[in-house]
């Protein structure tokens, strides 16, 4: 019988010297596996990580309207406007059409009219087709009827928007005053006019040109609102005028 297949054979010193070291080959194989093991489990563990960190960022970014210059606000639900009594479907220029205001701030739900409680101003230019676009005194108010009393409202011709909520924690945007004005407004739609190839509605906001939907466009304390409608070039060239509120009382 061969001495290499005798099972009572012992083994020689050169072949346990040689056993032992494919023993620590296969051992070193197993750690290096491990090894690599841990090693694509932390890489994908962190791509992860940077995967839901990209995705929440993306997220709270879209949870409301932001523009160019990186402000965000909450969507603020708003009616259709073609569904409001008085509504304006008409070229400008628009009256302060308080005649059915008191039936739009019905439907609208907005806070009571308060100067006491939370009281801000922001600018509003409008623009259509070149052509600048005078926003009436006493939008949303009407001293013959105490109904109309919105805490969006204007008191003179120069734009400026009053805030003036009973309600401390009121965070108002563009599209909620242009209903009450009751000026047809949408995202593609100011009055009689709808965007059709280049001629469409741009807004801007300190000058910073506004990504998003312009009905979502906060009231922010101090805020200059350009509103344009018309082609590229019809824009005006000044955008940014000084913030002018007109001081005006309730």
């Amino acid at each position: 019988m061969s001495s290499q297949t005798d099972p009572d054979r012992r083994p020689t010193k050169a072949e346990r010297k040689e056993q032992a070291r494919l023993d620590r080959i296969e051992v070193e194989r197993r750690l290096a596996r491990r090894k690599r093991a841990s090693r694509q489990a932390l890489i994908v563990g962190v791509a992860a990580a940077v995967i839901v960190g990209i995705i929440v960022f993306a997220l709270s970014r879209n949870s409301g309207s932001t523009n160019a210059g990186g402000s965000s606000s909450p969507t603020v639900d708003l009616p259709d406007p073609k569904d409001l009594p008085g509504i304006l479907r008409t070229s400008a220029p628009w009256p302060n059409n308080i005649e059915q205001a008191d039936q739009r701030l019905a439907i609208l739900g907005l806070p009571q009219l308060s100067d006491t409680v939370l009281h801000h101003h922001a600018d509003l230019y409008i623009s259509v087709n070149g052509q600048t676009v005078t926003i009436p005194a006493n939008v949303g108010l009407n001293s013959a009827n105490p109904t109309v009393a919105s805490p969006l409202h204007t008191h003179t011709d120069k734009g400026t928007i009053h805030i003036e909520s009973a309600d401390a924690s009121f965070e108002p945007v563009l599209g909620q005053f242009m209903d009450v004005w009751g000026v047809y407004f949408t995202q593609d739609c100011l009055g009689g006019d709808c965007a059709t190839g280049d001629t469409k509605i741009r807004a801007y906001v300190n000058g910073d040109e506004w990504s998003g939907d312009p009905t979502q466009i906060p009231l922010n304390d101090g805020d200059v609102i350009f509103l344009t409608f018309g082609t590229a070039d019809q824009v005006p060239s000044d955008l940014n005028p000084p913030f002018n509120e007109d001081g005006q009382p309730v």
